[in-house]
């Protein structure tokens, strides 16, 4: 399984290039693609009119001019936010792109891409089911390595009962009991770790499943060599640039 992914450099860009430039939006993607990586992930959730868009948090008070929960707005109002200024003034007026703006540019750009379900409680079908219905087309011609992941066991099995084919992750935050069992169930090919909780011991247990090990969030390069001595196959990392200084 580990075959099918391929990771040179061993970094992905954590939310495209988000030391940078302001996370989900086209300026870190473009700036991550400035900087060498070949994958960059971000996430998707759904607007109050189910278009998918690219954001993290279910509020969007931090990263937008905007408050208040992401679902209760349209898509069309989500694009008029300001998802740049709070990072930096050089960035006012960046958007909240939509997957189709990011579709695009990785076509363009040819990046190899990790694509995060982040489900609102209750929306875990839905999502997954929406994000395929956009990508349908996409994924028959794509030129790069399309990548899912979730730490939603529902929204995953809803990809692999709709898209039989496609690669998956499952993301864990903390060691849950059945991560073994679910990996296999779900015939995920990677399985992606907060690397706080990582060990030499579990890193070895991971790679004997034949599954691709990720690691998040990594920024710090000595904790990045250590994680790729264990058998880790890639980070993510804020500032990839760092990481690719000391390979």
């Amino acid at each position: 399984m580990t075959a099918l992914l391929k990771f040179r450099p061993p970094v992905i860009g954590h939310r495209g290039a988000s030391a940078y430039a302001p996370e989900n939006t086209m300026a870190s993607f473009t700036k991550a693609a400035q900087l060498g990586v070949k994958w960059i992930e971000f996430d998707v959730m759904l607007s109050s009119d189910d278009e998918p868009i690219i954001f993290h948090d279910e509020l969007l008070d931090r990263t937008t001019n905007g408050c208040h929960e992401v679902d209760r707005f349209c898509s069309a109002y989500l694009r008029t936010l300001d998802a740049g200024a709070w990072f930096d003034a050089r960035f006012s007026g960046e958007r909240i792109p939509s997957l189709q703006q990011v579709l695009e540019f990785i076509d363009n750009t040819r990046l190899s891409v990790n694509i995060e379900l982040k489900p609102l409680p209750g929306q875990e079908r839905k999502l997954a089911l929406r994000i395929l219905k956009e990508m349908k087309s996409y994924l028959v011609q794509a030129k790069t390595t399309i990548l899912f992941s979730s730490f939603s066991v529902e929204a995953l099995q809803t990809l692999r009962e709709h898209a039989p084919d496609c690669l998956m992750g499952l993301l864990l935050h903390e060691w849950e009991p059945d991560w073994q069992a679910l990996s296999i169930s779900l015939q995920c090919v990677s399985v992606h770790v907060n690397h706080e909780i990582m060990t030499r011991e579990a890193a070895h247990k991971i790679k004997a499943l034949q599954k691709a090990l990720l690691c998040y969030t990594v920024n710090q390069p000595l904790r990045a060599l250590e994680l790729y001595s264990w058998g880790v196959d890639a980070v993510f990392s804020d500032a990839p640039d760092k990481i690719m200084r000391v390979l």
